[in-house]
């Protein structure tokens, strides 16, 4: 099962369904969220090709992020009584090789029902993304990230050629089973932007589920032409999501340090951009205000 969030993609989606198309094992059925409905609506007759796969594509509300579209796509798939795995896929994405879905179709089925399993990203250059990492307890978290010299690292030292275990997945391409968690896997509607996959990864580790990278099968990210979310909005829902983690899953300590940095660099830009300082310190308050634990 395929699950694909998309906002103004039409183009990019004609392409993802192009290469699904072409698999060798096209998948049951690709449910697309549409978070665009009234400014730039699906033209779902344009992404069905023939009859290889069924196609499902549901209106969301305008500007919903991508947590909250995945979320609307497993309840979807829960009423139809779908218990097994589903495969988050950016609509961004290109499947060349033809034999994605059948790799990976043959690789979750040697793992547990719990686990959550990213791909491989590479650009359109081969450059391996850093889609997948480790936490450190410091003040620079996430500076360890999958690259191709911590890949050969990590084998090295005797990780499986099948996969190795990490901290946090990238949302871009991950797989796993919502219904066999208790209760359900869901992202947590209080990262608006961003952090959300890495939240999901945490919070489904702390209760024993295997988080796992997948050299293969990989996807190729198209990098399209990004997001039309005004700046300023951008930056208060990113700043949102970023506080929120720190409060949720780091020491007090780099919660305070780096709060401290944003802030100093929000008020020397104030005089040159103060709609941008103005979005830092309006997140800071919405932030720091709400519940660090989940609902």
């Amino acid at each position: 099962m395929l699950l694909s969030v998309a906002y103004r993609s039409q183009a990019a989606l004609e392409a993802l369904a192009a290469d699904l198309a072409h698999q060798s094992l096209p998948p049951a059925l690709w449910l697309v969220v549409d978070n665009a409905p009234e400014s730039a609506p699906l033209q779902a007759d344009e992404l069905q090709v023939g009859d290889v796969f069924r196609l499902d594509v549901l209106r969301a509300k305008e500007g919903e992020g991508f947590g909250a579209g995945c979320n609307r796509g497993f309840d979807h798939l829960a009423k139809l009584g779908w218990r097994g795995w589903v495969w988050l896929l950016n609509p961004d994405t290109a499947l060349p090789r033809g034999d994605e879905l059948a790799t990976l179709a043959s690789a979750l089925a040697t793992l547990p029902a719990q686990a959550v399993a990213g791909t491989a990203v590479r650009e359109a250059n081969g450059a391996l993304e850093p889609s997948g990492g480790w936490m450190d307890p410091g003040l620079d978290f996430r500076r360890r990230k999958l690259t191709e010299s911590s890949l050969i690292e990590a084998l090295a030292s005797g990780g499986s050629a099948r996969y190795l275990s990490v901290d946090w997945l990238s949302g871009c391409s991950l797989a796993l089973r919502p219904q066999a968690h208790t209760p359900p896997a869901r992202f947590d509607p209080a990262f608006p932007l961003y952090y959300e996959d890495m939240d999901l990864c945490l919070r489904l580790a702390g209760q024993g589920a295997p988080v796992l990278w997948l050299p293969d099968p990989a996807v190729i990210h198209q990098r399209g032409e990004g997001s039309h979310t005004p700046s300023e909005r951008r930056l208060r829902l990113s700043t949102v999501s970023y506080l929120r983690f720190l409060r949720r899953h780091r020491p007090r300590w780099v919660l305070g340090l780096r709060l401290a940095r944003l802030w100093l660099k929000a008020l020397l830009r104030l005089p040159l951009q103060p709609r941008q300082s103005a979005a830092v310190f309006a997140a800071t308050a919405e932030a720091l205000t709400t519940p660090k634990e989940r609902p």
